[in-house]
């Protein structure tokens, strides 16, 4: 299961959860506007919450996602599933 760091009415964040589902990739949402501890991981990987979808694999790589489309997904997602074959971290 993959967590996506997420925000209330972020557009991008609901086509990367879209994309994960159509993936069948299991996802859970960190809500950045109720979790701090979230809010400042999200922050230091793209400069603020809203700057881009953060993605945590079960293995702990951690990932930011800017511009999301199809495009940017299917790289994000060769990699997963790269580790995942490979169980890297």
């Amino acid at each position: 299961m993959v967590r996506v760091y997420s925000i209330p009415g972020c557009g991008p964040c609901e086509i990367v959860k879209m994309m994960l589902k159509m993936k069948g990739v299991p996802y859970e949402v960190v809500d950045l506007s109720k979790d701090e501890e979230a809010r400042k991981i999200a922050t230091e990987l793209v400069g603020s919450p809203t700057a881009g979808v953060v993605i945590e694999e079960e293995n702990g790589h951690r990932e930011a996602i800017r511009a999301v489309s199809p495009a940017t997904f299917e790289r994000w997602y060769r990699g997963y599933r790269e580790r995942q074959a490979a169980g890297v971290s």
